[in-house]
């Protein structure tokens, strides 16, 4: 087992729900809450998902993960019978899960399926040892399909030198963030800084901040604060600038993905 194995097998995720449903219509209107990251297997049947980004077909005999922030509603015209885990992952998981990029669908047999997601289903809940061991087996061992054939080279040296900055960004994502106040956590200059991030986990630090920034932004237009006062809460100049930025990497306004999000739901 590698390093960085050892190091998310440590990891803590809380899981909020789990279980079996077998649904129709009315699905739409349980799958509105896309703050969670949600793990599906679809038993029987097909769904389908509407993303931030697209469109996602749920079908019989796959396993799913979709990142929270992404869920804008769901649709199921006849029936699906489907196992489902919704989780808060404790902040080293979700990093993990952002610089990693899992796959998002994997095909996997009915009877491990049943097996895993059973254990989970049966002894989330419960506050015995044996449980908790059972349950934190079985969902690393699902989360383990997804990084099937996944080529990288992070350690648990690499990782563990920017614990600290992930607990930076997070930490003042809504405070304009410099390089220079970044690689000062790890004792380095700028340039080298920013190309062992990118080397390391092979996206730049500038677009994993952006990312970062967005799902918040996601997370605030999905409640009742205004656009100005979002705007604000973030940093920006004023709601204009925030909506330029936000057009830029969503491809719509907030006002059009708030519009979006709600009617979607509606619908």
């Amino acid at each position: 087992m590698s390093n960085l194995s050892n190091f998310f097998q440590s990891s803590k995720m809380e899981i909020m729900m789990a279980g079996y449903l077998d649904i129709g219509s009315e699905w739409k209107y349980m799958v509105n809450d896309f703050l969670y990251v949600r793990l599906y297997y679809i038993r029987s049947g097909s769904a389908r998902l509407t993303l931030t980004n697209g469109t996602l077909d749920l079908e019989e005999g796959y396993l799913y993960f979709i990142p929270a922030f992404s869920i804008l509603s769901g649709a199921c015209e006849q029936q699906m019978g489907h196992y489902f885990i919704h989780i808060i992952p404790d902040l080293f998981s979700e990093h993990f899960f952002k610089v990693l990029s899992p796959k998002h669908r994997c095909k996997l047999d009915v009877q491990t399926a049943d097996y895993l997601f059973r254990t989970v289903i049966f002894n989330h809940e419960a506050r015995t040892l044996s449980a908790e061991m059972a349950t934190d087996s079985a969902l690393k061992l699902i989360f383990s399909y997804f990084f099937a054939g996944l080529d990288t080279t992070v350690t648990q040296n690499n990782f563990n030198r920017f614990v600290k900055v992930f607990n930076y960004i997070d930490e003042h994502i809504q405070e304009k963030i410099r390089i220079s106040d970044l690689s000062a956590l790890v004792y380095a200059d700028d340039a080298y800084f920013s190309n062992l991030f990118k080397k390391t986990f092979g996206i730049s630090l500038q677009k994993y901040i952006l990312d970062k920034r967005m799902d918040r932004a996601k997370s605030m237009l999905a409640t009742e604060m205004t656009i100005s006062e979002i705007a604000n809460q973030l940093n920006f100049f004023d709601a204009a600038s925030f909506t330029n930025f936000f057009k830029k990497q969503a491809g719509m306004t907030p006002k059009d993905f708030r519009h979006k999000l709600f009617s979607e739901r509606a619908n």
